[in-house]
């Protein structure tokens, strides 16, 4: 079996999920990535699956532990780009390698990773990692896109690649008016194709988010009610986002067709 690792030590403890605590791996078979996983979880647990690219694009696996720690103890299989630790950059084709590991069900790694929904895949990132997010949203094994401060890079390109996203959850969560990202994913999110759900929410912290308070902050609250719901069809995380509770919280928000969104429960 694999060897799970303490994150480095940053201001978290493996979550506060149900699977507490989260800890990471890597694999020999797709190197240049780190895994999360909760080690708490066994061959019966169903594991949705989050495909992460980090902001900056930088290639350390580790950089959002905090992060991605709180989301997989809460029953996700995260794949971040990079391995922990690493150094250099990423691009999107990290995202398409991790894409294809997951989605390959030999009989080695489903033994070595019981319970990989497979069907229930999210892509996500921060700033530069949400950028790479969106070149693989439109591939069919991808099921929602979470953009965490960040938004494409120009009007030009958001208007080429925006209106092509249909069908899937997109939520964005930005740092408010001092966040570099927050115009480019305030643009974004207006020009998504109608009948597409979408979130925007606005917590006034700047582009650095909360990715380094304990369990990821308030980001990393947000994160976990967008997964447990858009992949796990946790109807009390959608109340988040449906009803006041990320206002409550201090998020400022907006959203479209929420409706739309119907996801069996696991």
């Amino acid at each position: 079996m694999f060897q799970l690792t303490v994150p480095p030590p940053l201001l978290q403890n493996g979550g506060t999920g149900p699977f507490a605590p989260a800890l990471y791996t890597t694999d020999a078979t797709l190197p240049n990535h780190t895994l999360y996983l909760p080690s708490a979880s066994s061959a019966t647990t169903k594991l949705s699956i989050l495909i992460w690219g980090n902001g900056g694009c930088v290639a350390d696996g580790t950089a959002f532990s905090c992060l991605l720690t709180q989301v997989a103890s809460h029953g996700v299989f995260v794949v971040a780009s990079g391995a922990p630790g690493g150094r250099g950059s990423t691009t999107s084709a990290l995202m398409t390698q991790a894409l294809d590991w997951v989605s390959d069900e030999q009989q080695a790694r489903a033994a070595k990773y019981p319970g990989l929904e497979r069907g229930r895949i999210a892509v996500a990132g921060q700033s530069c990692g949400g950028v790479e997010a969106y070149a693989v949203v439109n591939d069919a094994r991808v099921g929602a896109l979470g953009v965490f401060n960040s938004g494409l890079m120009t009007e030009a390109e958001s208007r080429r690649v925006v209106p092509g996203i249909k069908g899937k959850p997109v939520f964005y969560f930005l740092g408010g008016s001092g966040d570099v990202a927050y115009v480019n994913g305030e643009r974004d999110y207006d020009l998504l194709p109608a009948g597409t759900p979408s979130w925007k929410g606005n917590l006034n912290v700047g582009h650095g988010g909360t990715y380094r308070e304990t369990d990821a902050g308030k980001f990393g609250v947000a994160a976990v009610k967008f997964l447990d719901w858009v992949l796990r069809g946790n109807a009390t995380a959608a109340s988040f986002f449906t009803g006041d509770e990320a206002q409550q919280a201090g998020w400022s928000v907006e959203s479209k067709d929420l409706g739309a969104i119907k996801v069996t429960p696991i």
